[in-house]
């Protein structure tokens, strides 16, 4: 007599691929809605932000961290900061953000000195970005000297930010783009992003003033 092989059939192998399919692209499509409400969330922090700097400007006259009579405004808890507009050290930073802490116009937690962002890695602030003018918010996943900075965002995570809020140009606007000293692809290819580097290699810039 002849043995009933046991197996699957056909039909039956290809629901289970089916199935593993449609799982797959779930999580898939999950983690792409993570991430985005998290990109969202950036932004709503960089407004946040935006907001609370200028409105320290407008009370104190002065730029967060460069007030010099901080001391005699919160005490002790702040050090006062040399009135020369320019926000540049680690220490200007964590001064910059520690007087605006203490004027209760951020309620952000602050690690080491900095805000920590919605996608990881931290914001700091320049005067002296080079090769970009002006005063800038900057995201990137971490530095020592506020000059070299880490990549946080890829070339699509930058771009979404970069179109929901500016140009979509990574050179142009109040939102630029530039090349994480730790990065091993580009960023951006002319004047637009690279798309096929999937790496977090690009830090991002907004313009405070």
């Amino acid at each position: 007599m002849k043995r009933k092989q046991s197996g699957f059939s056909l039909l039956e192998v290809a629901i289970a691929l089916t199935i593993i399919g449609l799982v797959t692209g779930f999580v898939i499509k999950g983690r792409e809605l993570i991430r985005t409400a998290k990109l969202r969330s950036v932004i709503e922090q960089v407004n946040v932000m935006r907001v609370a700097i200028q409105s320290f400007t407008d009370r104190y006259n002065a730029l967060p961290g460069d007030l010099t009579n901080a001391t005699d405004i919160w005490g002790g808890n702040v050090t006062n900061g040399r009135g020369d507009g320019i926000i540049n050290s680690p220490e200007d930073v964590r001064r910059f953000w520690a007087q605006l802490s203490a004027a209760d116009l951020i309620s952000m937690d602050l690690v080491g000195g900095y805000p920590k962002s919605k996608v990881g890695g931290y914001f700091t602030i320049s005067t002296n970005v080079s090769g970009h003018s002006g005063t800038w918010l900057i995201l990137s996943g971490g530095t020592n000297d506020n000059a070299n900075f880490n990549g946080i965002l890829s070339p699509e995570d930058a771009h979404f930010i970069d179109k929901n809020c500016d140009t979509g140009n990574p050179h142009t606007g109040e939102v630029h783009v530039i090349k994480a000293s730790n990065a091993t692809g580009e960023c951006f290819a002319g004047q637009t992003y690279n798309f096929q580097n999937k790496n977090n290699d690009c830090v991002i810039l907004f313009r405070i003033w």
